[in-house]
């Protein structure tokens, strides 16, 4: 039988799995349904994305690591998730590898060689063959059925230590590939021999008969003559205790290419499906002769310690029963193809990240960073991780889906969305980032259009906006009238501290049933305020609301985060103290009064429930322009809007190919006549760029509506104002004599 082992270790092939099934012989095998059901494809095949799938069996691997400790720890109670187990048994501080700077650091290095995935040639290049290694409890024969040959089993619903419990399990995997290898062995073994047993078995898929079944199944391989799976005597230093699964030929789609690529690569989908795992792991590629070898300690990690990264910031804070963690990053613009770097570590479109152990569960759109937080130019720099390890059970079962792929759609997911807005909106920093960013694709040498020309403009939108009920409505703009972007002054620590004041405005307007920060400064170390024992938050009287959470404090600035009761009176006074209170000194304490007041309407009125009324600003780009750059434009780009809270952008392109079709003709007659055309173009591509943008899917379509995704919305809205720019530049052909000599100026419109 040992010639049996070398042949199942060396096999990484389908015709090499073939023949080890030959050689062990038809009359000694029996074939198992995966999960004791014929009718398995359904379930197994519920995925659509290669990556659960893997990333699944990597999460088994790590409970098996886990699990193999809690053992030797003699099996301890009292641990309510992994991340407190991992602190405890294997040193790291909160059980957050983001606390270990050094990627040298030797608790990495001990803990990456517990799990490792391989790719390996299968003889076809698009399709490597994966193999998923652990060092952890191992299996017995009797064990396969109801662990991981399983299919929905409760083996880890009680377990609170390990990482796995909502997911379908690794079984998923098994529909990417027709053929599967699974050795295990146990780390404990039960007799004092010194060969320990070697447990193995193949999944492979049957076809059926096409004349009597509707569709294949998934089935395993036992001994005939036990209905167990194989097993084999074999010494430990040949094969340590532990799992192998190794999925021959799998089609891992986008994700087959070199593993050392920063994005579409195994790489990016280690780091972003185990976005905060639990504890490191390592990636090899063994195709080709090749010999990489890769360290995997999650996207926020790499996110916290980049080089790339501007700003960060984190809040802890009550949910329903439960907690969520929020943390937040933002990318500098420095190097080449900054705009592009967020594609190493989340989806442009998709940059927020929900986990739960570190794995993710599902993201949310960048419409929340462009339309409900208005910071436009954070776009595809913004990166967002909800962290919702300590969520209640019953938020968790509304939110979470069993393929991971996707989120519920459920109230749920809304709070959660409100959450975040209210979270992140009350970071100044965030906003003046925006600003700095935005500044930069604006100089003295920018091109104005005539006052009268925004002016008309602006009229047309508003009677837009009041015809179609929007209720609000529009005023220009000129260049350089943003608000500043003006950096607070960084305040040093003093230990113990000196100082803590609120400074936040008081009396501050509160909203029934509504979220709302108090802002603060001070010069104590950002770990007072992570600590119950020396930050508290008091409000009296207490029927008007709860303390939520804080920020963490950035260079002495600091956000404390409540929440307003539903059945609170409009009118009602009351006062919130916060208090400091470093151990051995005297407690510094600050305190502020707020007032319930009636919350607007909607969101277009300011607390008087007067309409607010956004600047508008219209500007060309031409191709030297940073905006045209970062947005990769070319001939046949139109224009773009970008809103934010201060004002309304509305880019336009000069080097679209139909403008310029008509600027040269233009051009044999005079300057004047150019201007004319650009004007009148601007005009009416601005008017029509600012409709398509206000109707985004979000505002047309209802609930029952299928959602529209955000990459095929950019290509449709693309697609239409193309469309717009050949028929507004038809237009201006019909009417060329008579554009030509008009003049803007001699036009008068009030605003």
């Amino acid at each position: 039988m040992n010639e049996i082992f070398q042949d199942l270790i060396n096999a990484h092939k389908p015709d090499e799995i073939r023949k080890l099934i030959q050689k062990i012989g038809t009359s000694k095998i029996r074939w198992e349904n995966v999960g004791g059901k014929r009718n398995n494809t359904g379930i197994i095949n519920i995925g659509t994305d290669p990556a659960g799938g893997v990333t699944e069996r990597i999460t088994n691997a790590i409970d098996a690591v886990l699990e193999k400790e809690w053992k030797l720890q003699g099996k301890p109670i009292g641990f309510r998730s992994p991340r407190r187990a991992s602190e405890d048994w294997f040193g790291i501080e909160d059980g957050k590898l983001s606390k270990i700077k050094s990627a040298r650091d030797k608790k990495i290095d001990q803990l990456s060689d517990k799990v490792r995935v391989t790719l390996f040639d299968s003889g076809k290049d698009t399709k490597p063959t994966v193999e998923i290694r652990d060092k952890g409890i191992g299996l017995k024969p009797e064990q396969f059925s109801d662990t991981i040959l399983s299919i929905n089993q409760d083996n880890k619903i009680g377990k609170l230590h390990l990482m796995g419990a909502f997911g379908q399990g690794g079984s998923t995997a098994l529909a990417y590939n027709n053929l599967t290898i699974i050795i295990s062995k146990p780390s404990f073994r039960e007799d004092n021999r010194k060969k320990s047993k070697i447990v193995f078995s193949i999944v492979r898929i049957n076809q059926g008969d096409i004349d009597k079944d509707k569709h294949e199944w998934y089935e395993y391989m036992v001994e005939k003559s036990t209905g167990q799976p194989f097993t084999l005597e074999v010494e430990d230093d040949i094969f340590e205790p532990g799992t192998l699964v190794r999925h021959i030929m799998m089609d891992l789609g986008k994700y087959k290419g070199k593993i050392t690529t920063p994005s579409n690569s195994f790489w990016y989908l280690a780091h972003s499906y185990l976005f905060d795992p639990i504890i490191p792991f390592t990636i090899s590629d063994r195709r080709n002769g090749r010999k990489e070898n890769r360290t995997v300690t999650g996207n926020n990690r790499l996110l916290t310690y980049t080089d790339n990264l501007e700003y960060r910031n984190e809040a802890s804070l009550t949910f329903k029963n439960g907690k969520v963690t929020i943390y937040w990053w933002v990318l500098n613009t420095l190097g080449q193809d900054p705009r592009d770097r967020i594609k190493h570590y989340a989806s442009i479109s998709q940059p927020i990240i929900i986990t739960f152990n570190g794995q993710k569960q599902g993201t949310l759109g960048n419409g929340l960073i462009k339309k409900d937080l208005k910071l436009p130019y954070l776009d595809r720099y913004l990166i967002v991780h909800i962290e919702a390890d300590y969520l209640d059970n019953d938020s968790k079962r509304q939110l979470f889906s069993s393929t991971r792929e996707s989120l519920k759609a459920t109230s749920i997911v809304d709070e959660l969305t409100k959450l975040t807005v209210d979270t992140l909106d009350a970071d100044d920093e965030l906003k003046r980032l925006d600003k700095e960013r935005k500044q930069r694709y604006f100089t003295k040498d920018d091109t104005q259009v005539l006052d009268s020309l925004k002016k008309r403009l602006a009229k047309r939108i508003n009677t837009y906006l009041q015809s179609s009920g929007s209720g609000t409505s529009v005023t220009t703009t000129s260049v350089g009238e943003s608000s500043p972007t003006t950096k607070l002054p960084e305040i040093p620590f003093e230990d113990p501290p000196t100082f803590f004041e609120i400074t936040t405005k008081s009396p501050k307007e509160v909203y029934q049933n509504k979220s709302f920060y108090i802002k603060f400064k001070t010069d104590a170390h950002p770990n007072y305020f992570a600590k119950a024992e020396t930050f508290v938050a008091f409000i009296e009287p207490q029927s008007l609301g709860s303390f939520t959470g804080t920020a963490r404090v950035n260079n002495g600035y600091g956000i404390a985060y409540f929440k307003t009761n539903e059945d609170t009176e409009i009118g009602e006074n009351g006062e919130i103290s916060l208090e400091l209170r470093p151990p051995g000194q005297k407690s510094l304490t600050s305190s502020i009064e707020i007032q319930i007041v009636e919350s607007p309407e909607n969101s277009d009125t300011d607390k008087d429930g007067k309409n607010k009324s956004p600047n508008i600003r219209i500007d060309y780009v031409g191709k030297d322009h940073l905006y045209f750059t970062d947005n990769n434009w070319d001939q046949n780009s139109v224009a773009g809007v970008e809103s934010d809270q201060d004002e309304i952008i509305i880019w336009v392109s000069e080097e679209n190919k139909n403008l310029n079709k008509l600027v040269s003709r233009a051009q044999r007659k005079n300057d004047e006549a150019v201007q004319n055309i650009k004007n009148k173009y601007l005009e009416h591509i601005s008017f029509y760029a600012f409709v398509l943008d206000k109707n985004s899917p979000d505002k047309v379509l209802t609930k029952d509506d299928e959602e529209i995704p955000t990459e095929s919305y950019s290509k449709i809205k693309e697609s239409e104002l193309r469309n717009a720019s050949e028929t507004v530049c038809g237009m201006i052909t019909d009417f060329f004599e008579m554009i030509i000599i008009e003049s803007v100026e001699s036009e008068t419109v009030e605003i």
